[in-house]
C-alpha cells in the first residue's frame, strides 16, 4: 500500500507529458518500430469506406460485461489471457493529437497520452492515408492506432515500468457529441439528427473494429461524464440498439466490456445540476424545483448502474424477444 505521503509525491502531470514525449516516445519509436507500428489511419466516413464482402454465419450478438476499473490496463490483461489484442475506443479531441495532454487537463484521452505513445500515433498518418495531418477529425471519423505503447501505470501515480513490462494495444479515437441539446427533464436528444450523429459515431467506431478482425472490444465511459453530458439511458439504449440489431456488424463481435472509472459517476445528476442551475439563475425557481423532483429515480443512478441494467443478460433476452420493426427488413435484406 502506498504510504500516507504518497499523494505528494505524484508528479505533475506536465511533467509526465513533457518525459513522455522527450524520453519514452523517441525511445520506442527508434528502437522498437520494427515491433509496434508508430502510426495511425484515419477513416474519415467508415459507414461508406468499410465494407464487409461475406456476412458471418453466426450472426449471434455479443456477450456483454459491464464492470469498473482503468479501461486501459482491463484490455491489456484481458488481451495478455486471449493472446490476443483487444482495442479500445477513445473518446477523442477533434482539434489535435491527445488534446491538451501536456498540461493538466484530466480527460481520460488526456491521462492515457502521458502514460502511452497515443500522441505520437495519432501525429503520425500511416502509408496510403490521403492527408498529412488526421486533424482537425471530422465528425463522422475514426482513427485507428494498432500499437499503443503503454510504459507507465495509471494516472493516479503515472509509475514508470521497465521495457519488459510494456504492452500495446489498438486505440480507435473517435470524437464524441458534446452537450448535445436534451429534453426538458434531461433524459433524450432534443433533435433526431443528433441522436442519429450519436449513433453513426458508434457505428463507425464498431465497424473499424470489424475491419480489422478484432473481435473482442472495451469500451470506457464514451460520450459520458461533465465534458459531453450525453443522457446516460438513451447513450447506453443506442450502444445495445447498434450491437443487436446492425446488420453489418452481427456476428462480428462476440465479447464487449464496458469499463467505468469511475463507478460513482452519474451524468444523469450533472445534466440535472445544470438544468436546476440555469433556471436558477434565470428566476424560474418553480420551474426548476419542478425538473429537480420530476427524476428522482434516474437522477439516482449512476452510469455504471444504467450500463449494468441495459447490458443485463436478461435485459438483453427481453428486448432480442420484442422485433424491431426498423430494423427487421434491413437484416432480411443485408448479404
Amino acid at each position: 500500500m502506498p504510504s500516507s505521503g504518497s499523494k505528494s509525491s505524484k508528479p505533475k502531470p506536465s511533467e509526465v507529458a513533457a518525459e513522455a514525449k522527450k524520453h519514452f516516445i523517441p525511445l520506442i519509436r527508434n528502437e522498437y518500430a520494427s515491433k509496434w507500428n508508430p502510426m495511425s489511419y484515419i477513416y474519415e466516413q467508415p459507414l461508406a469506406q468499410i465494407t464487409f464482402l461475406e456476412r458471418p454465419l453466426d450472426v449471434s450478438p455479443p456477450q456483454f460485461t459491464v464492470t469498473y476499473g482503468d479501461p486501459v490496463d482491463y484490455a491489456l490483461a484481458w488481451a495478455a489471457q486471449a493472446q490476443a489484442p483487444i482495442p479500445f475506443i477513445c473518446a477523442a479531441n477533434d482539434k489535435r493529437p491527445g488534446g491538451d495532454w501536456e498540461t493538466g487537463v484530466v480527460g481520460y484521452e488526456e491521462r492515457l497520452c502521458r502514460r502511452s505513445t497515443l500522441s505520437a500515433n495519432l501525429a503520425t498518418p500511416g502509408p496510403g492515408v490521403r492527408t498529412v495531418d488526421h486533424y482537425p477529425i471530422r465528425s463522422s471519423a475514426a482513427i485507428l492506432s494498432h500499437d499503443v505503447v503503454v510504459f507507465r501505470g495509471p494516472h493516479d501515480r503515472y509509475e514508470t515500468m521497465p521495457p519488459e513490462q510494456w504492452q500495446a494495444l489498438p486505440v480507435v479515437s473517435v470524437p464524441p457529441t458534446r452537450w448535445p441539446k436534451l429534453t426538458q427533464h434531461g433524459t433524450k436528444y432534443s433533435f433526431a439528427n443528433e441522436r442519429d450523429m450519436v449513433k453513426e459515431k458508434i457505428r463507425g467506431a464498431l465497424r473499424v473494429c470489424a475491419y480489422a478482425n478484432y473481435t473482442n472490444i472495451v469500451i470506457g465511459d464514451f460520450g459520458l461524464g461533465n465534458n459531453c453530458r450525453n443522457p446516460p439511458q438513451e447513450l447506453a439504449e443506442l450502444w445495445r440498439e447498434v450491437f443487436l440489431y446492425d446488420p453489418d456488424l452481427r456476428g462480428r463481435l462476440r465479447y464487449v466490456a464496458f469499463v467505468f472509472e469511475d463507478p460513482a459517476q452519474s451524468t444523469a445528476q450533472m445534466i440535472l445540476d445544470d438544468m436546476a442551475k440555469k433556471s436558477n439563475s434565470s428566476s424560474s425557481k418553480s420551474k426548476s424545483s419542478s425538473s429537480s423532483r420530476s427524476l428522482p429515480s434516474v437522477a439516482s443512478y449512476t452510469d455504471y448502474q444504467i450500463f449494468s441494467h441495459v447490458f443485463d443478460s436478461g435485459e438483453v433476452q427481453r428486448v432480442l424477444a420484442q422485433p424491431d420493426s426498423r430494423y427487421g427488413l434491413n437484416n432480411l435484406l443485408a448479404e
